[in-house]
């Protein structure tokens, strides 16, 4: 007779309950800084999760598991999840995808959530070692019992009769009230340098009155002082604890009046020079608020530098003079000073925009720019609109292009920049009309406007004309050292690839290197297979860029297409190699999208496979004799191109391209001839 344990019944039911049991339902979502798995079935008791070579391993109690994965991918893409599979053991196997990390939690019994989040995990988590081999458990030591004090006997108690306590003394509350208030008071005093402690006490027998040099506390006998704690309002005072400049001094707009500006021209550079050339700093200082007044930068900062002459407010206009020129000043006069409520506020965020927007008292900036005249809004508008979006504070912004159209009949330049810049953000289309409209105005101005277009016709993957193209590189020239440099160089990147010529866009790298990725991302959409081709299909010695995952497997897709497996496998796994050197693409893919119909698309090629020694005869033949019908029709792309009725510069072009094409080709079939 065999004898079976409580614990075998117990396994025995659960295994055979685990058996017949429904899969674990997985669930899955994208969310804005992670991904999130959902594993849910009521009768998980336990679970684990570990560090595998793949990424991470979950492994259920009671085990031999299986999971529904067949909806696993239908709502999120492969950015941050890479696979997913059972194993034989019966884990579930979570392959990532990018340098990520899992945030497991269990919010209820039978609910368990893992976050996929970029970065690294926190060092020490449980979850980052491995899982333990199967049927092998983590043994964590007991702890010592703890010697508990003996049990209360109410038999062995004390008998002895009931003993009132003594009561304490208690005093007044009224007493108490007095004692604190004289206490705070007299320290108030001391402080304040009023009240005066000496050093030795009258003696208590003594019934005579004291004096001041006996009393332990002597009244300062100085008349007219007077005891107050000074409290300074935060709004007025600048980060570094200074004073803040008062509205006064910075009110631009009483420095005009409604006369003509000759006129005011007129008086206000008349006696700058008294008797022997001897500067008159009151005369200086109108002219230089007069200039400030009218937005001429440069002329005022002439004036600063001509005569020398002693103002407290001298380095203050020096840095309104930069900012209306379109320049910035960090660590300059105004740069503590963002948190004032007054008008050194606007100046001090168009000098030296600080970095969030607690930074900077938003209502005092409003406030300031909403007295300034009208031309100064439409100047310095658009950049305090700029740093605003730059923080996320889309509201603010919104309301810097509401007071730059108030007195205006048409929106002006300045108006539709900052209009189309919030567009941008918000993800809307942009006015390409009324670019097209400030793009031809001469200046800053429309070089930002031919850049908003040309953002607009890289998402939607227009060609810009060739005047666009030659316009950007001349406006890149003249913007050396502005701020506008890296804009337009942006822009003549993104023109230069959306006009086919990938090889330039590649080769400004210097002008805007944060466009590489949009030049990846242009090239797997819109790129001709040449310049795929030629950038793409990069040899096992040298690395790949960073891209995100939809790039990469853009370019795999088109690769793959065009035969060349390995080099597809290696975009679609971001370069590296997994232990087995199998590729986890998808087998099936279309054989061509709509982005690949462009003017200068080749016949598809067959990249080699094994060498020919290692094949029978027949199959290299078959083979030979295939490829040379592609390279035939290849060779009829330069002949078409050139009965096609093209300027000269576009022809030496495609011809060129052209010739790199055929030699790509030549070089994939010449190890099967």
């Amino acid at each position: 007779m065999t004898r079976i344990g409580m614990g075998s019944v117990l396994a025995l039911l659960a295994a055979s309950s685990v058996a017949g049991a429904e899969p674990v339902t997985v669930r899955t979502g994208e969310h804005p800084g992670f991904t999130r798995l959902v594993v849910e079935d009521p009768s998980i008791r336990s679970w684990q999760l570990g560090r595998s070579s793949e990424g991470y391993a979950l492994r259920l109690s009671p085990g031999n598991r299986t999971f529904a994965l067949s909806s696993a991918f239908r709502v999120i893409t492969r950015q941050r999840l890479g696979s997913l599979e059972p194993a034989p053991n019966g884990d579930l196997r979570i392959g990532l995808s990018c340098a990520c990390h899992i945030k497991p939690t269990e919010i209820r019994p039978g609910v368990i959530v893992l976050d996929i989040h970029d970065g690294a995990a926190l060092a020490g988590a449980a979850h980052e070692r491995p899982l333990p081999q199967p049927g092998m458990s983590e043994t964590r030591p007991r702890s010592r019992p703890v010697s508990s004090p003996p049990p209360y006997d109410w038999r062995t108690a004390d008998r002895r009769p009931f003993e009132a306590a003594p009561a304490l003394p208690l005093e007044q509350p009224f007493l108490a009230a007095m004692r604190q208030s004289l206490v705070e008071q007299l320290s108030r005093g001391a402080a304040a340098g009023a009240v005066d402690f000496v050093e030795k006490p009258p003696p208590a027998e003594s019934a005579a009155p004291a004096t001041d040099a006996e009393a332990n506390v002597r009244i300062l006998p100085e008349p007219g002082y007077g005891i107050s704690a000074l409290e300074h309002d935060p709004a007025k005072l600048t980060a570094t604890g200074a004073e803040c400049p008062g509205d006064e001094r910075m009110d631009v707009a009483s420095w005009l009046d409604d006369r003509p500006v000759a006129e005011q021209m007129s008086a206000a550079l008349t006696g700058l020079a008294g008797e022997f050339d001897q500067p008159q700093p009151e005369a200086i200082a109108a002219a230089v608020r007069f200039y400030l007044g009218l937005g001429f930068g440069a002329e005022a900062r002439l004036l600063l530098e001509t005569f020398t002459f002693k103002s407290a407010d001298r380095k203050i206009w020096e840095t309104m003079a930069r900012v209306l020129d379109g320049e910035r000043q960090p660590g300059g006069p105004l740069s503590s000073m963002a948190t004032c409520d007054t008008a050194a506020a606007l100046w001090s965020v168009l000098a030296d925009p600080p970095t969030s927007r607690r930074a900077a008292n938003a209502p005092a900036v409003l406030r300031a720019f909403s007295s300034l005249p009208r031309h100064l809004r439409q100047t310095l508008g658009p950049g305090l609109a700029e740093t605003f979006m730059n923080q996320g504070d889309l509201a603010n912004a919104e309301e810097i292009r509401q007071i730059m159209m108030r007195g205006n009949k048409d929106p002006s330049a300045g108006v539709t920049l900052t209009g189309a810049r919030l567009m941008m953000v918000a993800g809307e289309p942009l006015p390409l009309a009324d670019l097209e409209r400030v793009k031809a105005e001469p200046g800053s101005m429309g070089g930002e406007a031919l850049a908003l277009l040309i953002e607009q016709k890289a998402a939607d993957g227009e060609a810009p004309s060739a005047d666009d193209v030659l316009q950007l590189a001349a406006m890149h020239h003249e913007a050396r050292g502005t701020r506008l440099e890296a804009v337009l160089g942006r822009a003549y990147r993104l023109a230069l690839a959306l006009s086919g010529d990938f090889d330039q866009a590649f080769a400004r790298h210097d002008l805007a290197p944060e466009t590489d990725e949009d030049i990846w991302r242009l090239l797997a959409a819109f790129g001709p297979d040449s310049s795929l081709l030629e950038h793409a299909v990069v040899a096992d010695s040298d690395g790949l860029p960073t891209l995100p995952q939809a790039t990469r497997q853009g370019l795999a897709d088109r690769l793959r297409r065009l035969g060349l497996e390995a080099s597809a496998d290696r975009w679609w796994r971001g370069g590296d190699v997994s232990p087995n050197g199998l590729a986890i693409m998808p087998v099936e893919l279309p054989l061509q999208s709509e982005t690949q119909e462009t003017d200068h698309a080749i016949p598809p090629v067959t990249a080699p496979g094994p060498r020919a020694a290692d094949r029978p005869n027949d199959e290299v033949t078959r083979e030979t004799d295939d490829a040379a019908p592609q390279a035939a029709s290849a060779g009829k792309v330069v002949e078409a191109l050139e009965k096609t009725a093209v300027s000269l510069h576009d022809g030496r072009n495609v011809l060129e391209e052209s010739v790199r094409t055929r030699q790509k080709i030549e070089n994939l079939l010449r190890p099967l001839r």
